[in-house]
């Protein structure tokens, strides 16, 4: 029995010890790590004249393409994530980089650019068909961007920089690998000798791995016990030439009134003088002039160079409105619009015709007053603002631009157009316009969220920011089955509304608001109406709080909607003077 008992018991140690060597042989192996390195091009799917993007420190989702020995990126990728001032026209094959005062365009397969009439030819293509893409070289692209761009081979890799400043790095403390992955099976990207500094992509104090990038290219990962402890550095971006900006400004702060006319006929020196009669601190004048003149690019126009000797006459300015409506005073259209700046002829007859008039009446300015623009379409309308922009400075015109405050409108990239157009008009209205909602039309919380978000996209810089304020107001019914906008009415029609009734009528001042609220019940229906007043004491509150921001002026749609009482508030808000806000006036009254 024991002859048989103690061979078994050899073999089960034996099996345990096996076991066990075997185990530690496999966590000692787990541990080591995958000592694979990464099928480059196969993991990133590159074909031979393929370039891996590496975009500050990222791992592009496009590729380059070396052809006759240049290295090309596609255009809608370089005007997408390296620099947004170039624009792809896709219908008519233009490739555009516009400047403070020209227009550069590239066509696919010519060895050259234009400006103007003006060819320059260079050594390379700048624009490449290549299947069915437009590609554009490193060259060109660093022609006109301040970049730092490598590349390298076997495997192929495209480094480009365009983000300078603080970042973190790191550096190996002893020989170690850069893996794929955050994990140690992941198969190597290449080795870290001891000393070499990486960038840090990401990385967390609960991590043990930290997501870096090689100067050479490779963005992976490496385990924390390898790198030293990370230091904050400044990258210096390279020496390049910057475009310079001039810009019209005017002496003081501006009042621009808008003055709506939707014929020739109401386009005379009579009309503006009976829109001017009575009012007080105006400087610069706005009548709608401008609209489009069906669907190719041309210009329809109501304007005469009378009305604009007589506002000169007077000391007033002229900034003539575009607005992007197929008659003047129509419904805005953002398809129609989209489908003409989407072609670059078209922009240009748009520009061309414009500058025209505004030539030819002896115009101070253009206002850009197009609305209800679509986000699938803000690139083409951002571009027809850079080269209307670079028209009116080499015409001596001042470039205004009309924006809805950025909670409806955030597409508008008015980071851009603070760059190209000399003023920035915040349109601060229009709060509470639907059914069901019923409020006022601009609160002092709604135009100051306007203005400290319009400030914060373009950079702060208050000189370039006129806010506009309403002349008139909206009506509520509440029927007791639903609650809307019965009428949208005037300052002398919505104060003939809370007139009607005056026994009935319960008038309010809300501080925090800066309305005079009003409501009734109406004898004839049953309904209650709600009026937020627009009046003398609701802009001289809004103007106040306007003072504190130091923007370069206000303005106010429309001539001919306001009570006489209102250019009190407005005409001490120009000249710097204290405003006669209800609660000024009432503290006095009360002393």
């Amino acid at each position: 029995m024991k002859n048989r008992v103690v061979p078994v018991l050899i073999t089960l140690v034996l099996i345990v010890i096996v076991g066990a060597a075997t185990v530690v042989s496999l966590i000692s192996a787990y541990r080591k790590g995958s000592t694979e390195f990464v099928d480059f091009e196969r993991t990133y799917d590159l074909e031979d004249n393929e370039y891996v993007v590496v975009l500050n420190n990222e791992v592009q989702d496009y590729k380059g393409i070396e052809e006759n020995g240049t290295v090309y990126l596609s255009a809608p990728q370089v005007a997408d994530s390296i620099n947004q001032r170039f624009y792809w026209d896709s219908n008519e094959k233009i490739f555009i980089y516009t400047t403070a005062t020209q227009v550069i365009k590239a066509y696919p397969d010519e060895q050259s650019y234009h400006v103007g009439g003006e060819t320059t030819a260079l050594d390379n293509v700048p624009v490449k068909t290549i299947g069915d893409t437009a590609y554009v070289s490193l060259e060109y692209i660093q022609l006109y961007t301040q970049c730092e761009v490598e590349t390298f081979t076997e495997p192929n890799r495209l480094v480009i920089t365009t983000q300078w400043g603080e970042e973190k790095t790191v550096a190996a403390s002893q020989d170690t690998v850069l893996r794929y992955g955050d994990d140690l099976q992941s198969d190597i990207l290449r080795n870290i000798p001891a000393g070499e500094t990486m960038t840090v992509v990401a990385s967390q104090e609960d991590w043990s791995w930290t997501n870096v990038a090689t100067e050479d290219g490779y963005v992976g990962w490496v385990e924390n016990r390898y790198l030293g402890e990370p230091q904050t550095v400044t990258a210096t971006a390279p020496d390049f030439q910057e475009e310079e900006f001039t810009y019209i400004k005017e002496d003081g702060r501006i009042c621009y009134a808008w003055h709506q006319v939707t014929g020739e006929a109401a386009s005379t020196r009579y009309s503006l003088a009976q829109a001017l009669n009575n009012t007080a601190g105006i400087n610069i004048v706005g009548p709608t002039w401008f609209s489009f003149d069906g669907t190719e690019g041309h210009v329809r126009s109501i304007g005469n160079s009378d009305y604009v000797y007589y506002a000169h006459q007077q000391g007033v300015k002229v900034w003539a409105v575009f607005q992007n409506s197929a008659i003047p005073g129509g419904e805005m259209d953002g398809v129609n619009t989209d489908n003409i700046l989407a072609y670059t002829s078209k922009r240009e007859t748009l520009v061309s015709e414009v500058i025209s008039y505004a030539l030819e009446y002896g115009l101070d300015g253009i206002n850009l007053d197009f609305e209800m623009i679509l986000e699938e379409g803000a690139d083409n309308y951002i571009q027809f603002v850079r080269e209307l922009s670079v028209a009116c400075r080499l015409n001596g015109l001042c470039f205004s631009i009309d924006n809805y405050v950025p909670l409806y409108t955030k597409h508008y990239d008015r980071a851009e157009q603070a760059v190209f157009a000399d003023y920035l008009i915040i349109m601060g209205y229009d709060e509470h316009i639907y059914t069901g909602d019923p409020g006022p039309g601009a609160s002092l919380s709604f135009v100051q969220q306007g203005i400290e978000d319009t400030l914060d996209l373009i950079g702060g810089d208050a000189s370039k920011v006129i806010n506009a304020l309403p002349f008139y107001t909206r009506v509520w019914e509440d029927n007791g089955q639903s609650v809307g906008v019965n009428s949208i009415a005037t300052m002398p029609q919505a104060r003939a509304y809370l007139q009607k009734y005056p026994d009935s009528t319960v008038m309010t001042w809300n501080s925090e608001l800066g309305y005079n609220y009003g409501y009734y019940t109406s004898p004839l229906n049953g309904s209650t109406f709600m009026i937020w007043l627009e009046d003398a004491e609701s802009i001289a509150a809004k103007l106040e709080l306007m003072e504190q921001y130091d923007l370069a002026g206000a303005a106010f749609w429309k001539l001919q909607q306001e009570d006489g009482d209102v250019w009190e508030p407005i005409l001490a808000y120009v000249n710097g003077e204290t405003i006669p806000t209800h609660d000024r006036l009432q503290a006095e009254e009360n002393q």
